[in-house]
């Protein structure tokens, strides 16, 4: 189980070594972890390496506690430690958040943005959801059929066992407070001021399916991003990476071959 020290706090990760050029994967919240990505990591070109933070499970808390900023210094953090040079960062959800405001705070640390089923701020039913599912996370303690209740929203389609019970109980061994606080400070997150600040190549996934995210939040992405470009995941929910990964690895892997092009043209 690899780790490193980031901050004086134990951060574990998961990699998929391959060739020279790097990909981190940020996940969401509500207890999710690197596992969401193994599918996707698996099948990444072979010239690519691709790292997996934790942020809930089996890592130390930021010290600045479990808040947007804290993770993305943790992610700028993750790079230096790394001896990376400016990777591509691949954010779902909560991580997507978390993967602007790190091109935002520290653009040295970040080459180019995939922004999976995200936004830059919660809007229309979004910010309500994202309140109900907060509340319902508080009251239940987090047991595991509230978890699972609340997972399940992720997906369009129930998703294949034991994949979706493995997820499930991996989530019910994140710290409650961790999630608590995290989902706290996204639902407070507004990035739309500073999206202009974004000048790397950027990479937005929609899905229609998606109950939490709409078509407006990746409109919003793709007007305050210059260097953006829309990829739809028909079919899919919440989780494209799973739950349609061909077409997801295709728009994903596509985008890449761009990215190494340009660098090596630089």
């Amino acid at each position: 189980m690899p780790w490193i020290e980031i901050d004086n706090s134990k951060v574990h990760y998961t990699v998929r070594p391959g060739g020279e050029h790097a990909i981190v994967f940020l996940h969401g919240g509500f207890g999710s972890s690197s596992e969401l990505w193994a599918g996707t990591m698996d099948a990444l070109p072979p010239q690519w390496t691709g790292y997996a933070i934790d942020n809930f499970l089996h890592s130390d808390a930021p010290p600045e506690g479990y808040t947007m900023s804290a993770f993305a210094r943790r992610a700028a953090g993750f790079v230096r430690a790394m001896g990376l040079h400016r990777p591509v960062f691949a954010g779902h959800s909560m991580g997507g958040g978390i993967s602007q405001m790190t091109a935002i705070e520290y653009p040295d640390a970040v080459g180019a943005l995939a922004l999976v089923c995200t936004g830059a701020a919660m809007t229309n039913h979004q910010h309500r959801l994202g309140r109900d599912l907060l509340a319902l996370l508080q009251q239940s303690g987090g047991d595991i059929d509230t978890m699972r209740a609340i997972s399940a929203k992720w997906f369009r389609d129930p998703p294949p066992e034991p994949f979706f019970s493995r997820y499930v109980a991996r989530a019910t061994h994140a710290p409650l407070q961790a999630m608590i606080d995290a989902q706290t400070s996204w639902i407070e997150a507004d990035l739309r001021a500073d999206l202009n600040c974004i000048t790397v190549p950027t990479l937005v996934v929609y899905a229609p399916y998606d109950t939490g995210r709409t078509i407006d939040h990746a409109k919003m992405l793709l007007e305050g991003i210059k260097k953006s470009e829309l990829a739809t995941m028909t079919g899919s929910g919440h989780s494209p990476m799973v739950e349609t990964p061909e077409a997801f690895n295709a728009a994903l892997h596509s985008f890449l071959a761009q990215f190494a092009l340009a660098r090596a043209n630089v």
